[in-house]
């Protein structure tokens, strides 16, 4: 065999080499990245699995069904607002003002019933100002081009300083409490607390129009590459628009779910919350650079961040440890995140 066709026929056997390598790797990236989105579902469940299986354990009467409502309860109002977030951070924005929604919305809401307005405007109203709030967040982000998460550190303070102006730093309880609108939001169907029926069926709703319909994707397709998302002709300023007042407003259903539950709003309500939230959204699922993330998945660990700072409570610590444990679920939850993308960065560029 000449020599040129023995060199050639080594340099074919040399490029099948390469391919079969190339495949193999592509195997293993992908595996990998298979692995660590498995690592985030199983990781919710061994969460619960592994909270539910110490405090109750640890604590007496943790494990009860009259604590397990309350969990529930107070996790709704976190949850629902966790729901935007899952929205907001997809897209690649940060909404740290929702603590601050959340507040000048109940405060708002309360001091209307104070003044002896219906109950029906009394809420329309609180509605108007959460979609105001949020308008006004991604307004300014898109008018000077600054991102949403410093944007929002300053709403944050200006929504909870005009909730104190309006509250003149009081509790606001002095209103007539008869209305339905008491008895069925603060009350319950069964063992169910109506605020929970409310988280179960917004996350239904949002989590189909999430993955199933156009606008989900199109959120979707923003945070997960800008470039491409405009290319294939998203309205990416008006998607954005319409995020940030979803958030916003559904933050005003919490703080007015919180006002009827409570029967009161206090100048304090809300404080931490934006923390709370955005780890509730991350821990189910939801990658802090955008471009994917779970609704179901955010409802869920909401419960679990409730049951962690409840079990604590149980502990006869103070709550203030349920932030410390909360951040350490954001790191672990934030890496695990960051591999499988790195995972996934590395299989399509081979």
């Amino acid at each position: 065999m000449p020599v040129r066709e023995i060199i050639e026929l080594e340099m074919g056997k040399a490029v099948t080499n390469q391919k079969s390598i190339s495949l193999s790797n592509k195997e293993k990236f992908s595996r990998t990245y298979a692995l660590l989105k498995n690592v985030k579902v199983l990781g919710l469940v061994l969460g619960f699995a592994v909270v539910l299986a110490v405090f109750s354990i640890i604590a007496e009467n943790f494990l009860t069904l009259t604590n397990m409502i309350q969990v529930i309860r107070q996790s709704s109002f976190i949850g629902i607002m966790a729901l935007g977030a899952v929205f907001v951070l997809s897209q690649g924005d940060v909404d740290i003002s929702i603590s601050g929604i959340y507040n000048l919305v109940g405060i708002t809401t309360a001091f209307l019933l104070e003044q002896r307005l219906s109950v029906e405007l009394s809420v329309l109203i609180g509605l108007s100002v959460g979609l105001l709030c949020g308008l006004v967040n991604i307004s300014f982000s898109l008018l000077f081009s600054i991102p949403t998460f410093i944007i929002t550190l300053g709403t944050m303070n200006i929504y909870r300083g005009l909730g104190l102006v309006i509250s003149k730093a009081r509790s606001i309880y002095d209103f007539p409490k008869d209305h339905i609108f008491y008895t069925l939001i603060g009350g319950s169907v069964g063992k169910v607390p109506f605020t929970v029926i409310i988280l179960v069926f917004l996350t239904i709703l949002l989590g189909m129009i999430y993955r199933h319909m156009r606008f989900g994707i199109h959120v979707r397709a923003i945070g997960g590459n800008y470039a491409v998302a405009r290319a294939m002709g998203v309205k990416i300023a008006r998607t954005r628009t319409i995020v940030m007042m979803l958030n916003g407003a559904l933050a005003a259903i919490a703080a007015i779910m919180q006002v009827a539950f409570m029967r009161s709003a206090d100048p304090s309500i809300g404080v931490g919350h934006e923390l709370i939230v955005i780890a509730s959204a991350i821990i189910g699922g939801t990658a802090l650079a955008g471009g994917s993330g779970s609704v179901v998945g955010a409802m869920i660990g909401g419960v679990l961040i409730a049951l962690i700072r409840n079990g604590i409570v149980f502990l006869g610590v103070t709550a203030y440890w349920g932030y410390i444990v909360t951040g350490a679920i954001i790191i672990v939850a934030v890496a695990i995140d960051y591999m499988s993308k790195q995972s996934k960065f590395f299989f399509e560029g081979e």
